[in-house]
């Protein structure tokens, strides 16, 4: 199965970023990050968001600055479905959907 995934770019404070394709390592970190965004906001949500971002963004900016940025939650889950669609993550979900049998 060839799954295409997409690039894209997120903005945190004001600061645009290009998202693209990952290494082995990172899908390894944003697969259970995303899965425990289903915990909600007061659970943790907020906090694997900014795993996921930071996962994403480690090329670009070190975590501990991006912990600085000044952002809200707009931006930031915003900025989520364009790092599922740059991992694959969409793309393997909704491949993963239409082999499903009723």
């Amino acid at each position: 199965m060839s799954i295409e995934t997409e690039t894209g770019q997120i903005t945190l404070g004001g600061r645009s970023f290009p998202v693209s394709a990952f290494t082995f390592d990172q899908l390894q970190r944003l697969a259970p990050a995303f899965a425990r965004l289903e915990l909600g906001l007061h659970e943790g949500g907020v906090q694997a968001a900014q795993e996921i971002i930071a996962t994403a963004l480690a090329d670009q900016i070190a975590e501990g600055e991006l912990a600085q940025v000044k952002t809200n939650l707009v931006e930031i889950f915003s900025a989520l479905p364009v790092i599922a669609r740059a991992s694959g993550l969409t793309a393997l979900g909704e491949a993963l959907a239409g082999t499903a049998t009723a």
